[in-house]
């Protein structure tokens, strides 16, 4: 399997760092632009869309790990290759957690157009069950690290991704 990304594990890290905190940034942003909570509570359709976005996101996330193909166990670079995988993961995790994060954006700005504004009632309802989605699966815990190292190294191959980020 070819590397996906040329990363190391501070790298990844830190990568992680900032994109929760730029999404966190920008959900506090239009949190704020959109008058908080001062607004009518929106239909219950809506919650309904939005939590079972974030659900549908949940799923496709936690399969992501699945879609590694074992190394053979003559891998000459299998430490640096699992960590290419590993970070092509975090970046296909990233986009399905932050997915219907945006749409709950999108609904505020929907709301913001008819005429009974929903404010930033959306956000906070998509927001919030997706920020704590997003932590928990692109975070380089032992966890994720240790299902992806499982799927790598199945065949033989030794990506040590557990040992590479510390744990």
């Amino acid at each position: 399997m070819p590397a996906e990304y040329d990363a190391k594990p501070r790298e990844i890290r830190n990568f992680v760092l900032l994109q929760l905190g730029l999404t966190i940034l920008f959900l506090l942003l239009l949190f704020w632009m959109f008058g908080g909570l001062d607004a009518n509570l929106p239909p219950i359709w809506l919650w309904v869309v939005l939590i079972a976005a974030v659900a549908v996101a949940t799923f496709f996330a936690e399969r992501v790990w699945l879609t590694a193909t074992p190394l053979p166990a003559d891998s000459v670079d299998a430490e640096s290759t699992g960590l290419a995988i590993y970070a092509g993961q975090t970046v296909r995790k990233l986009a399905y957690g932050v997915a219907p994060i945006l749409l709950g954006v999108a609904f505020s700005f929907y709301g913001q157009t008819i005429s009974t504004e929903w404010a930033a009632w959306p956000i906070l309802i998509a927001g919030l069950p997706g920020l704590a989605v997003l932590v928990f699966e692109v975070w380089p815990s032992a966890r994720n690290l240790s299902l992806t190292e499982t799927m790598l190294d199945a065949d033989g191959a030794s990506t040590r991704l557990l040992r590479n980020f510390g744990h």
